[in-house]
């Protein structure tokens, strides 16, 4: 059977999460919110199960995108987690810092189903159908 791909999105804007969300729906994945990078440290980092995939905004309160992805990286227990960065297209700077604290993709808000797809489908993510391998 199949597992379904458990994705961790993070984001404090309310309309990016429910176009985020309703995206992830669309392709059957299975997606829960932390809503600033405080509290998504303390769920990656706190023990549980780790998800397949983080959506990471990259402007955050409390703790921003580009620092928790460098924490998490550092970090013996999440630096193999799939992160894809999200950011405003007119955020070049954030683009860059991501990459440099290495973001495995990133992909422009708000996320559509198609371009999210395509992003896990490179990361190694067998398909639409969530299985992974």
């Amino acid at each position: 059977m199949a597992k379904v791909l458990a994705v961790l999105l993070v984001e404090d804007n309310p309309d990016d999460e429910h176009l985020s969300l309703r995206e992830l729906r669309k392709l059957g994945l299975n997606a829960e919110v932390s809503r600033d990078g405080q509290q998504a440290l303390e769920r990656l980092t706190g023990g549980g199960d780790l998800p397949d995939l983080v959506l990471l905004d990259l402007r955050l309160p409390k703790i921003g995108g580009v620092e928790l992805l460098r924490r998490l990286r550092a970090n013996e227990e999440t630096a193999g987690l799939r992160i894809i960065a999200l950011a405003a297209p007119d955020e070049p700077d954030d683009i860059r810092s991501t990459y440099g604290h290495l973001a495995d993709g990133f992909l422009q808000k708000p996320v559509s189903k198609d371009a999210l797809a395509a992003m896990v489908s490179q990361l190694g993510f067998v398909s639409l159908n969530t299985s992974v391998l």
